[in-house]
């Protein structure tokens, strides 16, 4: 049985802040119901679009990427039936995570106010950008904005140069929310089985990310004269540290603490695997470069770093083993709505007829919008 067998979640996590922390509660056993709509899309549906065919929506690599083991819902958020139908779900669930915009889940009735009041043991978890209190509370952010709100992107890049965001490819500040917000759900959950009292986690995407430069912020504080400028791959106190290439043209990361060995020449005239086997022969710390094809083949990593589902499919792997073993993918990201008879059956106990008044007004539409198209 795993960890979290028997906690269910209802996820509006949307991107990666929100959708890879319900991601990692689904991978440790949670029953994770995804809630979207054909009326509001999670927007890695619409930025991996595939094509422009029927049921492209389904297809998109990067939802896919980051909502394995999930079940799908649909539901119209903006619809008094599918508020309705909420409120009856969150009586059945354990945990809510969303990364909406402040006070978008308030002004539809789905609040922690309001869930709570259905069920006190609820943990609510909004994954915001910058808290759900203070000035800037209402601020919307990628990991572009929160690298530089943060402080990252201060720090990031090299000597003389402009400061670097991690991109939408990475996205740095979203992935590292996402395994701090899931710790935390997984200790409030624990809390309130022993209490019945559930709690509101407040995240600041943005607090989150600058508390990893902690000694760069204390240093600031204590003079603050100080400039933490941007220093490339370079590190006080260290003779030479950087990425050489080798004789094969791949990369290897080497860190030395005496200068006088010219570690370019040297990489130079050996292939990677021999230039790494030698450095680590001599004590000298170094690595090969890798990539995305790289931590797939490596059989040590199988689980943890990325994997394919089902069909062929990349997915994000988990950060961690449990009883030696990593992710393991029980079902692919869902189609839009694809378990939404099944759910509302099973745990609300709905017949035919109300599934297909749902269906017919709309609120369980799996078909975008037109301005989701």
């Amino acid at each position: 049985m795993k960890a979290l067998a028997g906690v269910r979640v209802l996820d509006f996590g949307l991107l990666t802040a929100g959708a890879n922390t319900s991601a990692m509660l689904a991978d440790l056993g949670a029953d994770v119901i995804k809630i979207e709509s054909g009326a509001y899309l999670d927007p890695f549906r619409v930025v991996g679009k595939p094509d422009n065919d029927e049921g492209w929506w389904n297809r998109s690599p990067q939802f896919r990427f980051t909502n394995r083991n999930k079940r799908g819902l649909a539901l119209n958020l903006k619809a008094p039936e599918g508020q309705r139908v909420i409120r009856e779900l969150a009586a059945h669930c354990d945990v809510v995570v969303e990364n909406f915009r402040r006070g978008v889940l308030d002004r539809a009735g789905l609040g922690y106010k309001d869930l709570s009041a259905i069920n006190p043991r609820l943990v609510f978890a909004a994954i915001s950008s910058q808290g759900d209190t203070g000035p800037e509370r209402m601020n919307v952010s990628f990991g572009s904005t929160l690298d530089a709100t943060s402080g990252i992107a201060s720090l990031t890049g090299y000597e003389g140069e402009e400061p670097r965001i991690s991109g939408m490819d990475v996205n740095y500040p979203d992935q590292i929310v996402s395994l701090f917000a899931t710790g935390i759900v997984i200790s409030a959950v624990m809390a309130a089985r022993r209490t019945g009292k559930g709690a509101f986690l407040d995240f600041s995407q943005r607090e989150v990310a600058s508390f990893t430069l902690g000694e760069e912020i204390m240093a600031a504080a204590a003079d603050p004269t100080r400039v933490n400028g941007r220093r490339g791959n370079q590190q006080e106190g260290v003779a030479q540290q950087d990425t050489y290439r080798c004789k094969d043209g791949r990369w290897i990361a080497v860190t030395l603490d005496r200068p006088d060995i010219s570690l370019e020449a040297f990489c130079a005239d050996l292939d990677s695997a021999g230039a790494v086997a030698a450095l680590l022969a001599r004590g000298i710390s170094a690595a090969p470069c890798n990539d995305g094809a790289d931590l797939l083949r490596d059989t040590n990593l199988q689980g943890v770093t990325l994997v394919r589902d089902e069909r062929g499919g990349l997915v994000k792997g988990l950060p961690y083993r449990l009883d030696n073993k990593g992710i393991s993918i029980e079902r692919p990201g869902p189609d839009l709505g694809q378990h939404t008879d099944e759910v509302l059956r099973e745990l609300l106990g709905y017949d035919d007829a109300q599934l297909k008044k749902l269906a017919d007004t709309g609120v369980t539409s799996t078909t975008p919008a037109v301005g989701e198209v």
